[in-house]
């Protein structure tokens, strides 16, 4: 028989850098990418009862949906999981499983053979709740899970408070949970559900599935991708901020070296050439009060010198007001489509978050190798090889390469524009923060012998299946 922790992954977990872990007593912890990944020892002390697991969908795709029933009474919790697995058995959704909460609630999960956005799962759940009238219920309340925010126990367990064994049940059965062999004979047994039947059900037939490979692999870019400190919105750098700063001087201690930051920024914003923004930058910090920082004048001289050469050299400039760096669904479309292997996109998607907090109003924006690799969280070698392959492909244009700074032999960096689209209106979209980041729509636009064109064999084989 395959194994249960393999299958555990294969029906539940699209990411493993985002997890959550019921420890005795009843508390949870969430981990993250900066914890360590999900592994299979974790998993393992899910299935002996030593701790609990939970997973989060991903922020845009999830492989199954849960409707996670919580009632006080658990005599409603179970006339409320009938109906809903009535009104599944109506719309034509005959594969889902069913298990015990561990406390007086039932999880109903529905597994898909491939990915679908969390925005249509959502719209499905909506219209599962409508038809079995379940809008109103008092007493608890049915929630939808998993999202990228909102995690779901895992079944097969111990609920740690309650010490419950968290097995499946059938309806037929009147939800008797199943002990664990039984549970575990079930697990195996469970089919998963035609990702493009759920769509049809929502009226959304001309929307994307994808792939559950590529969606896991899109996931672990977001998750994985890491925010530079220029991103940072917490100091302001606006045109409006710096021209503040310059015009009215420190105004306490320990905005020194974010002055000279800022200023710098000012100067390259404006063109001013490297040599110019040190001997101006210097003369204002000639009358700042020297009460407000205690360096020696070399120390501070060296510190500007510095500063300006680290925003001249990475070409930082400023914006007219603060942007909010959000990403809609479509553009993590053209991403997993767009891109074969997963450093490009891991590249792409560092490149977008780039482009949302710098480029100006043509779309254009500098970024160097040295930030690609941080951000992607490849080496710079690997940034500089990929660049050309990605213009090739049309996911990105190099405005400008190879221009010298003026009486130099140092070369700036190149300025790109993104060519992922992202103007449909109501596309889903995701606010990305430090903490934090598909075919059937082609067969709808192509015919078969052409898509059989188009794709790499793999993909058109995983597309046909």
């Amino acid at each position: 028989m395959p194994d249960v922790i393999d299958r555990l992954f294969d029906l539940y977990i699209i990411q493993n850098n985002h997890y959550l872990i019921q420890f005795a007593g009843g508390a949870y912890r969430t981990f993250t990418e900066k914890d360590g990944p999900l592994r299979r020892h974790q998993l393992d002390a899910h299935l002996k009862g030593k701790k609990t697991v939970g997973t989060f969908g991903g922020k845009f795709f999830t492989k199954f949906m849960t409707f996670d029933v919580d009632f006080k009474d658990q005599a409603t919790a179970k006339w409320v999981t009938y109906k809903l697995a009535e009104a599944l058995n109506t719309a034509g959704v005959k594969s889902y499983a069913i298990s015990f909460s561990g406390n007086k609630g039932y999880h109903v999960d529905i597994f898909f053979n491939k990915a679908v956005s969390i925005a249509s799962t959502r719209k499905f759940f909506d219209f599962i709740i409508g038809s079995a009238e379940l809008r109103s219920v008092q007493g608890g309340e049915i929630e939808y899970r998993p999202s990228g925010s909102q995690g779901v126990k895992l079944p097969i367990g111990l609920h740690q408070k309650t010490g419950n064994y968290c097995g499946f049940c059938l309806v037929e059965d009147g939800l008797r949970v199943m002990p664990p062999e039984e549970s575990t004979d079930y697990l195996h047994a469970i089919k998963k559900t035609d990702s493009a039947l759920i769509l049809d059900i929502i009226n959304g037939s001309d929307e994307a599935v994808y792939d559950l490979d590529d969606a896991a692999e899109m996931e672990t870019v977001i998750s994985r991708h890491k925010m530079l400190d220029t991103y940072d919105q917490t100091e302001s750098y606006t045109l409006s901020r710096a021209a503040e700063r310059y015009n009215n001087g420190l105004t306490g201690p320990g905005q020194r070296h974010k002055s000279f930051l800022l200023l710098a920024r000012l100067f390259n914003h404006n063109g001013v050439e490297r040599d110019e923004a040190v001997c101006t930058i210097a003369e204002w910090f000639s009358w700042q009060d020297t009460a407000f920082y205690e360096s020696d004048a070399e120390f501070c001289l060296k510190d500007l010198r510095e500063c300006v050469d680290y925003i001249y050299t990475n070409n930082l400039t400023l914006t007219v007001e603060q942007r909010d760096i959000t990403v809609k669904f479509n553009e993590v479309d053209g991403i997993v489509r767009g891109c074969s292997s997963l450093v490009h996109k891991a590249l792409v998607y560092a490149m977008l978050i780039h482009s949302k907090r710098w480029a100006g109003e043509s779309g254009a924006f500098y970024m160097t190798y040295d930030q690609m690799a941080q951000a992607a969280g490849i080496d710079r070698s690997t940034a500089a090889r990929n660049i050309p392959k990605l213009e090739a492909a049309g996911i990105i244009q190099v405005v400008q390469r190879d221009q010298k700074v003026r009486g130099t032999h140092i070369k700036k960096p190149n300025v790109y524009r993104m060519n992922l689209q992202s103007s449909d209106e109501g596309a889903a979209e995701f606010n990305v923060t430090a903490g934090t980041g598909l075919t059937d729509c082609l067969l709808y636009f192509y015919e078969e012998a052409q898509l059989r064109k188009l794709l790499p064999r793999r993909q058109y084989a995983s597309l046909a299946s």
